[in-house]
């Protein structure tokens, strides 16, 4: 089973084959023209690291025929870094780690054009204090997890491992940023009754987000993210 985690680094295979599916079509950057490029900038924090990646679309929204940078002088940078390309199991992207700062501006150069700066900021940092790294905790139980409460709004909760479901929802689900939350007895279901029995490690991603500055001659979106991961042990 494929299950998705918030804020870890996603180990991809190189070949789309193995995956079985294929990427999206592709162009390339110097055929095309600023106002039909959307792009998506997102820099996610978490254990005092930074990474910043930029996808790059044709049209007025992601998906669908994605770009890579030509040799036309096409570049993309944050905070003066370039990014590397990279190859994604179904579309390319630009993707570095950066040093860890207060701001993130990416700067989109073309020739013979004039800088397209964006700039974004990450939302406060999660340190997770509950439950305790490597806990043991019987899913017919209630248990409570928390954080330091250095926020306010929204922030995503994700549980998942191999022999339970996603919870509270799949792909995880927002909740209230009080610092404090509680699942409660039998919240925590198994992927399939062949699981009910079985002892499995459980992920707990937490992920908050914010939005930044688009240059407003640039359609797309820019993100900033801080995330924080904690494992226990799911019980019978």
């Amino acid at each position: 089973m494929i299950k998705r985690l918030l804020w870890l680094p996603v180990v991809l295979i190189g070949s789309a084959a193995v995956l079985g599916c294929s990427k999206q079509p592709e162009e390339d950057s110097c055929n095309i023209k600023t106002g039909g490029i959307y792009v998506e900038y997102k820099v996610t924090e978490s254990n005092n690291t930074a990474t910043a990646r930029a996808t790059f679309w044709v049209g007025d929204a992601p998906g669908g025929t994605y770009l890579t940078l030509g040799s036309c002088g096409d570049d993309i940078k944050v905070n003066g870094q370039v990014l590397r390309h990279e190859s994604g199991a179904d579309h390319d992207y630009y993707e570095s780690t950066v040093p860890v700062a207060g701001s993130y501006e990416f700067v989109f150069t073309r020739t013979d054009e004039a800088p397209y700066s964006s700039t974004v900021s990450t939302p406060p940092a999660i340190n997770i204090t509950a439950p305790a790294a490597g806990a043991s905790i019987s899913r017919a139980d209630s248990f409570d997890i928390t954080w330091d409460n250095n926020s306010s709004g929204q922030i995503n909760l994700l549980i998942d491992g191999d022999c339970i479901k996603d919870f509270p929802s799949v792909n995880g689900e927002n909740i209230a940023d009080t610092g404090s939350y509680t699942v409660n007895a039998g919240g925590i279901e198994p992927f399939v009754s062949s699981d009910a029995d079985k002892t499995c490690t459980a992920n707990i991603s937490l992920e908050r987000s914010t939005n930044g500055a688009l240059d407003p001659s640039l359609k797309g979106t820019i993100k900033g993210y801080s995330g924080a991961g904690r494992s226990f042990t799911s019980t019978p």
